[in-house]
């Protein structure tokens, strides 16, 4: 773990320093057992002595000691500028200027990112980041419980934003955002009688987009979002597709290009085994395997879940001995349900390790079945073009207002 403060102000009298101003900036890299590597780095904020809460390390942690293992790295941005003698009104401008300063300049040993960090933050540091992101580039942003607007939030805390609302945010993020709720703040949302109709800004944006009611984000808690949250950053905001796969995986560079044959020619791992391509063309699981070339071990799992995931060998671990590929899986509590889904994730493996070798179809625009897309390619080229299709309308959307 390492860490960096900057905007520091120390009180010099007599004996010792009474005060001091520290805003840290602290990172944690990606698991060494994660199977892949994401570029992306996650950015979680608090403000500690401002709200009077836990750090961003110590706030989030069912957050991300599970998204480690997933290969995601990790950066806390504990914000603690001088306010002493500000208005409360500046107070943000203020905790917008220190996080800039820390992300533009962090330490030689965090680095600058290769890319915008997805920010996370919660309560009523979300007015912060929403500060941060009006005038920023992220790849994502997730608010958990928010205030509503900031009327609300100068009705909740006069304390720390004046009891005179301040504007109210008016930008167009071009990053995938949403809100988030937890069981508590939905009871303590209830306790208030806030009417149920009000919502959030970006809540209400993402029902215009979507054409109606849609359900909102709603977790019991934040250990029990985790997982949620995964799935969220992989198919919404993408950051699986940048994922570098790592030798653990596969005994083969997947990052190379790969050695182009023939269309339809398979390899010998295939014709020699008992392997076949789905007859009915399954999308689920695309190809038939050898369970003669599969080694399968019951490892304990990991993170949230209690004692039937990190007491009980549930987690499957199957590895394709031919290749080299190797699948885990903790998606259930169930072993059974895991090794049924593992091998449906290497059957889909497979298939995209055989047409990613192929070589170009040619001699006509007509596309034999067994020579189309892989499931995973076609995964892959569908979220693409979704996020691509979602930025086009924010950027019509933004060019209109």
């Amino acid at each position: 773990m390492l860490g960096y403060g900057a905007g520091a102000q120390r009180l010099c009298g007599s004996r010792c320093a009474l005060r001091r101003f520290v805003s840290t900036l602290r990172h944690v890299p990606a698991s060494d057992t994660a199977v892949r590597e994401v570029p992306t780095p996650l950015l979680f904020v608090a403000a500690p002595r401002w709200t009077g809460g836990a750090t961003a390390q110590e706030r989030f942690a069912p957050l991300w000691t599970h998204v480690r293992e997933q290969g995601f790295s990790s950066l806390f941005l504990d914000l603690d500028p001088d306010t002493k003698g500000c208005a409360p009104s500046d107070t943000l401008a203020l905790m917008e200027e220190e996080m800039v300063r820390l992300l533009r300049h962090p330490p030689p040993e965090v680095g600058v990112p290769p890319f915008p960090p997805a920010l996370t933050a919660c309560g009523v540091a979300c007015v912060i980041a929403e500060k941060y992101a009006s005038s920023h580039p992220l790849s994502a942003l997730q608010l958990i419980d928010p205030p509503l607007s900031m009327a609300r939030a100068a009705m909740e805390f006069p304390h720390l934003l004046g009891a005179k609302a301040l504007p109210e945010f008016r930008y167009e993020p071009f990053f995938p955002a949403r809100v988030v709720w937890t069981a508590e703040a939905l009871a303590e949302r209830q306790a208030r009688e806030v009417p149920w109709f009000e919502m959030h800004r970006i809540e209400a944006q993402r029902e215009e987009d979507e054409g109606g009611d849609v359900d909102r984000y709603e977790w019991a808690s934040l250990e029990h979002g985790a997982d949620e949250m995964l799935r969220w950053l992989e198919d919404e905001v993408g950051l699986d597709d940048e994922a570098v796969m790592d030798e653990a995986e596969t005994t083969t560079d997947t990052r190379a290009e790969p050695v182009r044959v023939p269309p339809g020619t398979l390899p010998d791992w295939f014709t020699q085994g008992a392997y076949e391509f789905a007859r009915d063309h399954s999308k689920k699981r695309p190809i038939t395997l050898d369970e003669s070339d599969l080694r399968e071990r019951f490892i304990r799992g990991r993170g949230p879940g209690g004692q039937a995931i990190n007491k009980l060998s549930t987690n499957v671990e199957l590895v394709h001995e031919p290749t080299g590929t190797r699948i885990t899986c903790q998606a259930t509590r169930s072993r059974a349900q895991n090794r049924e889904i593992a091998r449906r994730l290497l059957s889909q493996r497979l298939e995209w390790l055989i047409k990613q070798a192929w070589g170009p179809v040619r001699g006509g625009a007509h596309v034999p079945r067994a020579l189309a897309p892989s499931v995973l390619q076609s995964q892959w080229d569908k979220a693409r073009k979704r996020k691509q299709t979602k930025r086009k309308k924010q950027q019509r959307r933004a060019a209109a207002s």
